[in-house]
This record gives structure tokens, sequence and C-alpha cells, in this order.
């Protein structure tokens, strides 16, 4: 599934299933270091992961549901006020 690039570079497709006339599209971050949006300090060190899911433009009327296995960071700056941060992705509002 080439187009999940287009939301993000950095994501890569796992699955997808189709079930009851929604599409679900599984994909998790390639990235090896993320940002703390607080700090600007760079991490690589996972705290945890949890999905996270949002919807999508409809594909030959299937309602789409992108599934994010999104990651938590630690951050190791101790000036910033969060110890730990969850990755996040420009094409998403917050």
């Amino acid at each position: 599934m080439k187009f999940i690039k287009q939301l993000d570079p950095n994501l890569d497709y796992i699955s997808h299933e189709i079930k009851d006339g929604k599409c679900y599209i599984t994909v998790t971050s390639n990235r090896k270091e993320v940002t703390c949006p607080f700090c600007g300090w760079p991490s690589s060190r996972i705290h945890s992961t949890y999905n996270r899911t949002f919807q999508d433009l409809p594909i030959q009327g299937n309602k789409v549901f992108i599934i994010i296995r999104n990651r938590k960071f630690f951050c190791d700056n101790s000036d910033c006020n969060h110890t730990t941060f969850a990755e996040r992705f420009d094409f998403i509002s917050y």
C-alpha cells in the first residue's frame, strides 16, 4: 500500500482488514529517533505503544480508518517539564 507513504514517508504498512463496510489499515512509524515537542530534545528510548485511530476518506464506499501504532518516548532532558511524550505526525491535527 504505497499510498501510506503519501501520508508520511516515515510510516510503514502492516496490514489491512475490510469488515462490515469498513476498511482498517494498520501502520507503524519507522523513525529511529523522535524530537520532544516540548523542549526539542531528541529521544530514541521508547516508553510504551498504543493504537491511535483516525478516519480517512472512503474508498469504494467503504469507510477508511487508519490505525497508527503510536509510540510514547522518554524525554531525557532534565530541564523539560515532561518525562514522556507521544510521537506526532504532521498530517494529524492535535
